[in-house]
């Protein structure tokens, strides 16, 4: 068939191979000669591809019953067959009717013949024709035909890759296996004349609009076929062993000899990556790169070595682009790196990358240089079949390879403190963003050192670098704490905290922003050494079993910085005159309150063992001491009663600030604070903050503080105990009384959506405890009643009913319509009888009184009578 293809459609450059011959000198071809020639061995490959698949699919129907049921299990279905057939063949017509050289005469503009066709292609209907050139059905393109016409022939090859690239790479398919090696080649071709990067940034593009990018799609089409082509076939005996009969012992050497055929699978490839390593094309040299890691674990050692002095070049590319792929590759391979023979290259690496005059090549150095040191002992201790996450730890002391482990750290130290001491600031942000990362990896022995790095950085001239510094800090000293001896522990604070003090009066408002998180952070993870409110002892040290006497005096140690450094340092940032630092400090506060604020899935945790309680394991744990078949979210009191009311003072002066943003924030943190506490005696005083604010000129401000006054019943301390209603009948229902009795209807309409909160979120409790059970000091008027606390706030919003302003009485019906489906027969007949007498009263004044106070009184009784159908 590929001979009668070329005898059928005859190419040009046959001539100039017989004008070559006579004249003795080869004929240089252009680019364009190429282009056009590469869109011919498409042509060429899809249409074998369609004449194999098809022979395929009768060799598959005439095979016998028994046979059948064995070739499914190894190649495509008939119906897989048949849908790859079809697309492949309408992909290869649209494909080739655009071609230029398909067509053997030149095409006249301004001809009126409409029978115009390809010498190759039959000629389509007349009304497909008269449609393409200005016939019935109108005179103008179509936007994706002006767009077809616009783009270039390399764009169009790249596009018919990638609407055939399942079917050239599917593994199962015997055709497209036995053209493997010409789509190889054909790729190869391609990638040579990208010269200009169009198919990786068209791919790029794409995936952009359509979806996320992945690393193969920034390879382009050719790239991204040619990589899965390699891993496809480089992982095919892997999966046949795994699928197939277990082997007796007959047939041991049968099984070393084919698992040693699947370690060395890649070898064949290495001539592909030598030839795209030698292009003179950016994207082939890319893609040379991008091969590294698929190969890398199926080559024998001196083929390895020819890989490793392929990426060394790349990594000195002239070309930017090609200095950064390969340190992504080499970042790959730190993750595969099983043989101790290659670690001094990968440090080589690292190094070479520190020296690169790109400023984002170098901040990558310090990620290549963590993510090394963390799979360092992978190459001594570790085993490909266990793969990269087993071990990850450095070796003990009395282990023969801990001291080659330990000179292979001394030298991707010095990467990291070269880096820190770069000229560009964007580097330095790299390490200083980093430095916990590098403390995990490289482990106790030099925790001193990372500390002084880190020190260093949190004095920097530009203020990005100090304020990605500062919330570095919380994060290395839970690394030092969770992995170092007591002694080295401690002395972690002693260094860092008395910098972080000074950088409370810094000039940028970004680095004060960042203090007051990272205090937020570090106060967190103190004081939950120490348990839920200190009633917990301290987590064991990693390498211990249990909790000793001197661990008890070091978290004492721990909580004298929270009561002495870091709560001041929170207060002095809150009354900061910038309202963004105070609003970060808000933020900090109340992540504090409720332990549970911040983002710990992108910090690798070792903190503790896997065997310790889990409310130990994460700070950030939502989950009960009493009961983890709860639903309902528990807060964990990280600060102490007596911590918030020092802060107290601090927040009533921010609740009076000029700035409404600020206000609000202020407010916003009642909740937080509320289930710190215990005695109703502090949450009265909490609650002033709500109640001032409830009257603020903002309608925002006192929606807020609303919805903080009545949401705060719900973060309660004693880990979900029940507070046997006394924040509702004590502080929320007096004041509710007083906002619906005020002379202001913005008071009266404010009554009505707390009580829509509180009984929508299920705060109201079904019954008052006895009064003499919590005594208080404060009105007991409402304790002693018999009333429920529920029918309180129905009897607070009956009494609207028959208000002077329309706006109040309406929401009156809405709200008690709302909140309908949730009460009991008993509190349903009341609403019922509330609404009805409502609803005569508003029909009965002069022209049938206002119409929205009578829809929503309707509308509620209503959903009462839809109730009891749905009952009955």
């Amino acid at each position: 068939f590929d001979s009668l293809l070329r005898e059928r459609w005859p190419s040009k450059n046959n001539s100039f191979s017989a004008a070559s011959s006579q004249n003795g000198t080869p004929h240089i071809f252009t680019r364009t000669e190429m282009m056009h020639q590469s869109g011919k061995d498409l042509i060429r490959i899809l249409s074998l591809l369609v004449v194999g698949m098809g022979k395929e699919l009768s060799d598959l129907r005439s095979d016998a019953s028994s046979q059948q049921e064995e070739t499914k299990a190894k190649h495509l279905t008939s119906k897989e067959l048949n849908e790859a057939i079809e697309i492949t063949s309408k992909i290869l017509l649209d494909y080739a009717r655009g071609h230029p050289d398909v067509v053997r005469k030149p095409i006249d503009n301004n001809s009126n013949d409409v029978n115009k066709g390809s010498s190759f292609f039959p000629t389509p209907p007349g009304r497909v024709q008269g449609k393409k050139h200005g016939g019935p059905g109108g005179n103008t393109k179509t936007v994706k035909e002006k767009k077809g016409r616009n783009e270039s022939p390399l764009l169009r090859i790249g596009d018919a890759l990638q609407r055939t690239r399942s079917f050239l790479v599917e593994s199962s398919s015997m055709t497209a296996a036995t053209l493997r090696w010409e789509i190889i080649d054909y790729l190869c071709v391609v990638l040579d004349l990208d010269t200009e990067q169009e198919l990786s940034e068209n791919e790029a593009a794409s995936s952009t609009e359509g979806g996320e990018a992945s690393p193969i799609n920034d390879l382009g089409s050719a790239g991204s076929i040619l990589k899965l082509i390699v891993l496809n076939c480089t992982t095919a005996e892997d999966s046949t062993i795994n699928s197939g009969e277990p082997l007796d012992n007959k047939s041991t050497s049968t099984a070393e000899q084919t698992a040693r055929n699947e370690r060395n699978a890649g070898n064949c490839f290495l001539s592909v990556v030598h030839r795209l390593a030698a292009s003179k094309s950016v994207s082939a040299r890319v893609s040379a790169c991008s091969l590294g890691p698929v190969l890398w674990n199926h080559l024998d050692f001196p083929r390895q070595l020819q890989l490793r002095g392929v990426i060394t070049r790349a990594l000195h590319d002239v070309d930017v682009g090609v200095r950064k792929a390969t340190a992504a590759v080499v970042h790959e391979i730190s993750e595969m790196l099983f043989d101790r023979r290659a670690v001094p290259w990968t440090v080589l690496m690292v190094e070479r990358s520190m020296t690169d005059p790109e400023p984002q090549l170098r901040a990558a150095a310090m990620t290549l240089t963590w993510h090394l040191a963390e799979h360092l002992p992978n190459a001594f201790l570790g085993d490909a079949s266990k793969g990269s996450l087993s071990i990850r730890r450095l070796p003990p002391r009395t282990d023969p390879t801990f001291m080659d482990v330990y000179l292979l750290q001394c030298k991707l130290l010095p990467v990291a403190s070269n880096l820190a001491e770069d000229r560009i600031a964007s580097v330095r942000l790299s390490v200083a963003a980093q430095c916990d990362r590098l403390c995990t990896a490289l482990g106790e022995h030099w925790f001193s050192v990372i500390i002084d790095l880190l020190q260093a950085l949190l004095s920097d001239r530009d203020d990005r670098v100090r304020s990605e510094a500062i919330l570095c800090m919380p994060r290395l000293v839970e690394s030092v704490i969770s992995g170092a001896s007591e002694d080295k522990s401690v002395s972690v604070l002693e260094s860092l905290l008395p910098q972080a003090l000074k950088m409370q009066k810094d000039a940028s408002v970004l680095v004060r922003s960042s203090l007051a998180t990272a205090t937020g952070e570090l106060l967190v993870f103190l004081v939950g050494l120490g348990g839920a409110g200190g009633s917990l002892s301290p987590p064991p040290s990693p390498g211990h079993g249990g909790v000793n006497i001197d661990e008890i005096g070091s978290y004492k140690y721990y909580k004298k910085h929270v009561d002495q450094t870091l709560i001041p340092l929170l207060q002095k940032l809150l009354q900061d005159t910038n309202p963004d630092v105070t609003s970060a400090s808000l933020r900090a506060v109340t992540n504090a309150s409720r332990s549970g604020a911040r983002d710990r899935s992108g910090i690798p945790s070792c903190s503790h063992k896997p065997d310790v309680d889990d409310d130990l394991v994460s700070l950030a744990s939502h989950q009960s001491h009493t009961s983890i078949d709860r639903t309902k979210p528990v807060f964990i009191p990280v600060l102490s009663e007596e911590q918030v009311l020092r802060l107290l003072p601090t927040l009533s002066n921010l609740a009076t600030s000029t700035q409404w943003r600020v206000r609000q924030s202020a407010v916003e943190i009642v909740p937080a604070l509320l289930g710190c506490t215990y005695r109703l005696e502090t949450r009265n005083e909490i609650s002033k903050l709500c109640i001032n604010l409830m009257s603020d000129k903002v309608d925002t401000v006192r929606k807020t503080a609303a919805e903080c006054f009545c949401l705060g019943g719900s973060s309660l301390a004693r880990h979900g105990e029940d507070d046997g209603g006394e924040w509702i009948t004590k502080i929320v229902v007096p004041h509710l009384r007083i906002c619906s009795q005020s002379e202001d209807s913005k008071q009266r309409l404010l009554s009505l959506k707390m009580i829509d909160i509180i009984i929508t979120n299920g705060l109201c409790p079904s019954k008052v405890s006895d009064p003499a059970s919590s005594p208080s000091s404060f009105d007991d008027s409402f304790s002693s009643t018999e009333e429920s606390p529920l029918r309180m706030l129905l009897d607070i919003a009956s009494s609207r009913a028959s208000d002077n302003v329309a706006n109040v009485r309406l929401n009156v019906g809405r709200v008690l319509g709302s909140v309908l489906f949730l009460l009991d027969r008993s509190d349903v007949d009341y609403v019922v009888s509330v609404l009805e007498k409502q609803l005569e009263e508003e029909t009965s004044k002069a022209n049938g009184g206002d119409r929205d106070v009578v829809y929503f009184a309707q509308q509620a009784l209503a959903s009462r009578s839809l109730r009891r159908l749905e009952s009955r």
